[in-house]
C-alpha cells in the first residue's frame, strides 16, 4: 500500500514508522501522523485525532519549554 500524502504538506509522501502500521510526515516539525484510521497527532502522550490549530501547538510548546525551564531552575 502507498504511503498517503501529509495532509498538511501535500506534495510530502508519509514515510513508515518502524515496525508499525503508522505513517508519519517528514518534515521534523509537522508531527502528523496516518494509520488505518486517519490523520492524527501526539499530543502530550495522547492520540489526538483532526487538525490542531497552530495556536493550541504554540501553547504547548511554550508550557512545556516554561517546564524545561523550571525543572533546570530547581525548587
Amino acid at each position: 500500500m502507498t504511503p498517503p500524502p501529509c495532509d498538511r504538506h501535500k506534495n510530502l509522501e508519509m514515510v513508515p514508522f518502524g515496525q508499525t502500521l503508522i505513517d508519519v510526515c517528514p518534515v521534523p516539525s509537522c508531527g502528523r501522523c496516518h494509520d488505518d484510521q486517519g490523520y492524527f497527532e501526539v499530543v502530550d502522550g495522547k492520540l489526538v485525532r483532526g487538525q490542531i490549530a497552530d495556536t493550541n501547538k504554540f501553547v504547548v510548546a511554550a508550557e512545556r519549554m516554561v517546564n524545561a525551564f523550571r525543572a533546570r531552575a530547581g525548587p
